[in-house]
């Protein structure tokens, strides 16, 4: 989220994140269990296959903007790089491609989600705009531009996105039958 300064570098990384996480995901479940590739050898199979959709996916986000390629850097490639970390760490509880394709989709709109939150937010306290429109009374904030500023939203989402599970998990155990609050007879909550 280092590289989401502004609304069109979130949509832009949303879109290659899609581009280039679904078809590793199912890749790399097609190496390890169709073909039944060994780890060492799958891995950089797949590791090439996210850097060459990296490089395509440049073909998809520079309809968002022109400069968009150049301003994402170094970060669309780290992002192939995440794609293939997860593929890896995944891979263990996946076993058909619709699971795979289901798991990479989830994954791809939590990552919109957030990076589409914390872009919004820091391009109107960085530039007091929102997708390049001004915003008629800006709170500008300065340090919002620098990467710190980046990793600091994204540990903020990451706390209020666990807390929220936990939160659901909660719910879910105390309106469960037998739960915590219920009686044995089927009584109130």
């Amino acid at each position: 989220m280092v590289a989401a300064t502004n609304l069109k570098n979130g949509v832009a990384l949303s879109l290659a994140m899609a581009v280039i996480l679904v078809p590793t995901v199912i890749l790399s479940l097609l190496l390890r269990q169709k073909l039944k590739f060994p780890y060492w050898l799958g891995t950089p199979v797949w590791t090439m296959a996210a850097m060459l959709l990296a490089s395509l996916s440049y073909y998809v986000i520079r309809f968002i903007s022109v400069e968009i390629t150049d301003s994402l850097g170094i970060y669309l490639y780290l992002l192939a790089s995440a794609a293939v970390v997860s593929a890896v760490f995944t891979g263990k509880r996946i076993f058909t491609l619709p699971a795979a394709g289901a798991w990479a989709l989830r994954y791809t709109g939590g990552f919109t989600l957030a990076a589409l939150v914390i872009s919004a937010i820091r391009e109107v306290l960085s530039y007091g705009t929102l997708w390049g429109f001004d915003l008629p009374e800006p709170l500008r904030l300065a340090g919002a531009q620098m990467p710190f500023f980046g990793f600091i939203m994204f540990g903020i989402f990451s706390a209020g996105y666990q807390w929220i599970r936990r939160l659901a998990a909660e719910l879910r155990e105390a309106m469960a039958p037998g739960g915590p609050g219920r009686e044995e007879g089927g009584g109130r909550l």
